[in-house]
């Protein structure tokens, strides 16, 4: 949850920051304007490649919009000669584009057709009469466009919580944010300033979605093998570590389809990351990894025969359609094999105590399965 939140504390964080200190940056920066006021560009350039690279799409054409539209901010740009732009156009243009914001692969062709369609709207906005919609829409609507930086993005957002989706959430941050830059009457430095936090921000996502690319499993969320690496090799004191694998997973996959695998999946990782003491990892496929610190040999038993028990009674309710086209529901199950190991000492490598796991884990699944194997 604290991840989650995370964007929410950076951007209040840079609004306080910017607001309770404009005095002292005014004082400090007026002989670097031009360079401050280059820094968004730098930072969201260096934003928008990261994401490209590490094929984060979204945070890609998020760039490219705060690229386009941040010139319209700074008069060093000299974009004056080529657009002009009022604030409600600057408005229009960017809430639009935070609601509809592509999902497309972040390839080259792509992020420059993006850029493109971001262009032609500059030009459309700038030769575009609005006269002709006061007889069909309130003078409210065309006049106070500002609202819809909160209201679209805001829109998106739900309608994807709803489908539990979470990425949404930035845009509607960054957007709150564009407003504060476009609307709010702040003496130079404000709003590059709060530009630059934008980009700040956006960089700080960029990364921590690469954070996730590289230590985060996909599917369940769970820490994956190369982060269980890393925290084995730091562990002291006590540690257990437990091997888990679903019996039978590839009959289940074949029997009732890849996407209620996926969702067996999901839940043995909810049930893992409630597993007292202990903290879940994904190791590969079908099988997980329990790594018990400071937690005695009574306690790792009675935790993972929780664990094994509340697997085994889960009950999954699939919807099938007979051959007479009857909606029929089938009940299925799944259980787990694990194998556990205790580290002898400092002394013993970590990759020891893994293999030990991993071979009592075999003789689980070679004695009949569903069942827990000391190694």
């Amino acid at each position: 949850m604290t991840r989650e939140l995370s964007p929410i504390i950076w951007c209040a964080g840079v609004v306080v920051a910017v607001v309770l200190g404009l005095p002292l940056w005014q004082a400090q920066l007026n002989h670097h304007a031009l360079s401050l006021e280059l820094i968004p560009i730098g930072v969201l350039s260096v934003a928008v490649a990261l994401s490209w690279r590490f094929r984060l799409s979204y945070h890609s054409y998020l760039g490219v919009l705060l690229l386009v539209a941040y010139p319209f901010q700074s008069p060093l740009t000299g974009l004056e000669s080529y657009f002009v732009l009022g604030s409600n156009d600057l408005f229009l243009l960017l809430a639009l584009n935070l609601w509809l914001l592509p999902r497309a692969p972040a390839q080259g062709g792509y992020l420059a057709g993006w850029f493109s369609w971001l262009i032609a709207q500059c030009w459309l906005l700038q030769n575009l009469s609005w006269d002709w919609l006061y007889p069909f829409v309130s003078s409210v609507l065309i006049e106070t466009p500002m609202h819809y930086l909160f209201l679209l993005p805001a829109a998106r957002y739900f309608s994807a919580l709803i489908k539990g989706q979470h990425e949404a959430l930035i845009p509607l941050l960054l957007g709150a944010m564009a407003w504060l830059v476009s609307s709010w009457p702040m003496p130079w430095p404000g709003s590059v300033l709060l530009y630059s936090g934008i980009s700040g921000i956006l960089l700080l996502v960029v990364f921590d979605g690469a954070y996730r690319l590289a230590f985060r499993d996909g599917l369940t969320g769970l820490p994956a093998r190369r982060t269980l690496d890393g925290d084995l090799c730091h562990a002291n004191g006590t540690v257990y570590v437990a091997m888990l694998d679903v019996d039978h997973f590839k009959q289940f996959n074949d029997a009732h389809g890849h996407t209620w695998g996926d969702l067996a999946l999901r839940e043995l990782a909810y049930k893992l990351r409630r597993v007292k003491g202990a903290k879940a990892y994904r190791y590969g496929g079908e099988e997980f990894t329990l790594v018990f610190r400071r937690a005695s040999r009574e306690e790792v038993e009675q935790a993972l025969e929780g664990l094994r028990r509340a697997v085994e009674k889960h009950i999954l309710v699939i919807p099938r359609l007979s051959h007479t086209r009857e909606r029929t529901n089938v009940r299925a199950q799944v259980s787990i094999s694990i194998g556990v190991a205790q580290r002898h000492g400092q002394h013993e490598l970590i990759d020891s105590v893994l293999k030990r796991a991993d071979r009592a884990l075999y003789r689980a699944k070679e004695e009949g399965r569903n069942r827990i194997e000391w190694g």
